[in-house]
């Protein structure tokens, strides 16, 4: 029956009974001894990506191995329901190949899926394709930019694939159409009853009839088998590679979790790192972090932590590091092969503990380094021994808290975020230019005092220039200049700022100012979309060889400073959580500091005018 999708079971009852046809008149069918070893749960997964004949394909139970006789009714509800064979699995794309379309006059394929090379040359960037050579340099790299990006994407089924199938579509059609004729030359034949005159007839009509079907039949079961040959090694590819990630990982886990006391438990682990991070470069498992580095040496951090000690709060984050790894070891070492479904993101356990895994990862890499943990102690030797306000603690605190506290309007959360973001970070580097001054005027080493900048700033020669400016300041300009940071004019305002020196000097600490914030502050921004930001794939950073030089310098630039900003985050966290007291719960009492800095200001004014005064008398 043509309308099969209607009458789905009749292409089955077809089938059927054609090959107990075949088995009656002896025919010499294909052996299909090509189908051992597939077995039919990648048969099951792969319909799922039909939805139109997925209900109909009428399989083998999952966990059997395919019939060696017979035919399959999902090969040919493929060839008539002229599947367009373009699926997606874990972000990579599969589709005929359509390479001599995007590339006019090359010869080959850009992304074979099972590794065939058409045509002769050497290819490039292990691409079975060869570019022409009649292209001039620009365009040749524009091509390879192209291929390279086709490669990162999809993977292209053979044409040959579509031919076949095509071609067994015709051939079960016309079979189809033939069956009334087939019908009537059967009926035609008289039987063996009959006077023995036209018995003689009838076998010859039989031997004629018989003769025609296995004819016919033979040359159906041909292309069948080509087609089904073809199909089954493609599925079983893509199922494969579709897994491939998670079975790569499954013995690497087996050793960690049952051998703790295996001599090569640090490459197994490296083996796992390496692998889990090729997989997330396929795989977003829908998680805050799509990280792709897994740096093995950050376990190994890990552990040094735990057993060294530091911060409670650190050792916590570390365990929790170890716990999430052994937890993502265990889940690989308990799957099933026959139960991974191949979009691997829709495995639950295996989601869970990716994400989860993710999730403390990408704060213990910007956490556990010698050099973070010493700025934590310095920040807070900053904040204790620093002037600043009780108010901008408060702001801090609230730019980590965020939307937890639902009485803070929206341009509070806006003010907290540039104190976190941009008040403090000059302020501390400030404060580490100027210990830097003082030390090398008292000839001392200068040990680690710049943590700061080493952490935290861009590599330039800014640095030196924004240290010679500063190095120029006495102890009553700088603290104008801090003050002017703050916020707090009144310093300058007390002055008389008629004068063109005072004016000049306002107008200079502001073109000061907009350079440390070029090169100590950070944009303002949600401390949570910081981390994301900081840890999600970056397409333009993969070097692909075809890059001008100067993306790819602008792209490490932004990575470091996503870093380095989302570095920023995990310490505040850090040092809010080492001594929570240090920070405001609830917002200071405005109105009294206000009325605190008149009475100092008042005060000053007053010291100034007694001893203008002593002096008036003395002359």
């Amino acid at each position: 029956r043509s309308d099969f999708r209607s009458h789905p079971r009749s292409l089955k009852f077809f089938l059927k009974e054609l090959h107990e046809i075949c088995e009656l008149l002896e025919a010499p069918l294909i052996e299909r001894s090509y189908r051992d070893g597939y077995g039919s749960h990648m048969l099951h997964h792969f319909v799922q990506l039909l939805p139109n004949i997925k209900d109909h394909a009428e399989l083998p139970p999952a966990g059997e191995n395919l019939p060696r006789k017979g035919w399959l009714v999902l090969t040919t509800l493929l060839t008539l329901a002229q599947v367009p064979w373009e699926f997606k699995y874990n972000s990579l794309l599969h589709k005929v190949c359509n390479c001599r379309t995007l590339f006019p006059g090359s010869d080959g394929c850009a992304a074979p899926f099972l590794g065939e090379r058409m045509g002769t040359g050497t290819g490039w960037g292990g691409a079975a394709v060869t570019l022409p050579k009649a292209l001039t340099s620009t365009q040749r790299a524009a091509l390879e930019a192209k291929v390279h990006m086709l490669h990162r994407s999809e993977r292209h089924f053979p044409i040959r694939l579509v031919e076949l199938s095509n071609s067994l579509r015709a051939r079960i059609l016309d079979f189809a159409a033939q069956v009334p004729s087939f019908v009537e030359d059967f009926l035609a034949i008289p039987e063996l009853t009959l006077p023995p005159s036209r018995v003689s007839s009838g076998r010859q009509l039989w031997e004629r009839f018989t003769l025609q079907v296995m004819s016919e039949v033979s040359v159906l079961d041909r292309s069948y088998a080509l087609f089904e040959r073809l199909y089954l090694s493609v599925i079983s590819k893509l199922i494969g590679d579709a897994v491939e990630p998670i079975l790569g990982m499954t013995g690497p886990s087996g050793t960690l979790v049952h051998a703790p006391l295996d001599p090569f438990r640090e490459v197994q682990t490296a083996v796992i790192c390496q692998r889990l991070g090729l997989m997330k470069r396929q795989v977003h498992f829908g998680g805050p972090h799509h990280l792709v580095h897994f740096d093995p040496d950050l376990l190994v951090k890990a552990h040094r932590v735990v057993q060294m000690g530091t911060y409670a709060e650190v050792c916590s984050l570390a365990e929790r590091l170890l716990e999430k790894f052994k937890a993502l070891c265990r889940v690989l070492v308990d799957i099933k092969v026959e139960h991974i479904r191949p979009e691997l993101r829709d495995n639950p356990e295996l989601r869970t503990a990716v994400v989860e895994l993710e999730a403390v990862w990408a704060e213990c890499q910007f956490l556990l380094q010698q050099d973070s943990l010493d700025f934590v102690r310095q920040l807070l030797d900053f904040l204790r021994a620093s002037s600043i306000s009780d108010s901008l603690k408060w702001m801090l605190r609230l730019a980590l808290e965020g939307q937890a506290r639902g009485e803070v309007s929206e341009e509070e959360q806006k003010q907290a975020r540039t104190t976190l973001f941009d008040t403090l970070p000059t302020l501390v580097y400030l404060d580490e230019v100027r210990d830097d001054i003082a030390l090398e005027s008292q000839g001392k080493s200068l040990g680690t005092c710049c943590r700061f900048r080493e952490l935290f700033c861009p590599k330039d020669d800014r640095h030196h220039t924004l240290r010679r400016d500063f190095a120029k300041f006495d102890d009553q300009r700088y603290s104008k200049f801090r003050a002017f940071l703050l916020g707090d004019n009144s310093v300058l305002a007390d002055e008389n700022l008629d004068s063109a020196s005072e004016r000049g000097q306002l107008k200079y600490f502001g073109m000061l100012h907009k350079q440390l914030r070029e090169i100590a502050a950070f944009p303002p921004d949600d401390p949570q979309v910081v981390l994301r930001v900081a840890t999600a794939l970056d397409d333009d950073f993969v070097d692909s060889g075809c890059q001008a030089d100067v993306v790819v310098r602008e792209a490490k630039r932004k990575r470091l400073a996503n870093e380095a900003r989302a570095r920023w985050v995990c310490v505040q966290r850090i040092a809010q959580a080492v001594e929570p007291q240090l920070f405001p719960c609830e917002r200071p009492d405005v109105a009294g500091a206000k009325l605190q800095q008149i009475f100092h200001r008042t005060r000053r004014k007053s010291a100034v005018s007694n001893s203008f005064g002593a002096q008036r008398r003395r002359s």
